[in-house]
């Protein structure tokens, strides 16, 4: 091994190690944020939960009914109909903006964020 690996090798730890700062910013940013459960079914949202509220909420989604289990302050597909199961397979999600998507079923279940004391919508043109 020379210096050129060396150099290359220690760049390419670099880069990996930076490539995780939006995340660690984006989970310090949302932490004192309201967060709530939103089930869309083709777009359409068909549930909003807060997280807080444990429980397994059903929806009908394109195969069959899809049990979505909320429980501390994390969320999960539980059971669903669909050819490989891979809705339920995701596991638990806790953090704002990474979905469960389930295809088959046309349902994505996702937490959003929100701040607890704005209600303001603007829109600038």
């Amino acid at each position: 091994m020379n210096k050129a690996d060396k150099i290359f090798i220690g760049i390419v730890i670099v880069c990996a190690v930076l490539s995780y700062v939006p995340l660690l910013l984006s989970d310090f940013m949302n932490r004192d944020r309201k967060k709530e459960v939103v089930v869309s079914f083709k777009n359409d949202v068909i549930l909003e939960v807060d997280l807080n509220k444990n429980g397994i909420y059903t929806v009908d989604g394109t195969l069959g009914p899809v049990d979505v289990e909320v429980q501390d302050e994390a969320v999960r597909v539980e059971k669903e109909t669909s050819p490989y199961h891979l809705c339920s397979i995701q596991g638990w999600v806790s953090q704002p903006n990474r979905p469960i998507i389930c295809l088959p079923n046309n349902i994505v279940v996702e937490i959003k964020a929100s701040d607890s004391g704005s209600d303001v919508d603007t829109v600038i043109q």
